[in-house]
């Protein structure tokens, strides 16, 4: 095997065993309430409304109106806990 083959599955396995680990569930993760569940559905559907006519006025990528959305819906459920 050469040298940049052996080094990209040392590379490749270190990953593995180090990464795998962060791909568990968290335990203290509580679940949703049903009411928790529909204030993110209602604010993800605001912030999608208030997104799309910030888009009308100027240009956006799908990537960027998508990121907008995403922190708006972080900010505005940080903002009520």
């Amino acid at each position: 095997m050469s040298h940049i083959a052996t080094a990209l599955f040392a590379a490749f396995v270190a990953t593995a065993l180090i990464g795998g680990s962060g791909f568990a569930a968290p335990a203290e993760a509580a679940p949703m309430t049903a009411a928790d569940k529909a204030a993110q559905k209602k604010t993800t559907a605001d912030c999608k409304a208030q997104v799309r006519e910030k888009a009308k006025y100027e240009e956006m990528s799908w990537y960027a109106r998508r990121k907008a959305v995403k922190n708006c819906v972080k900010e505005t459920l940080a903002a009520h806990h």
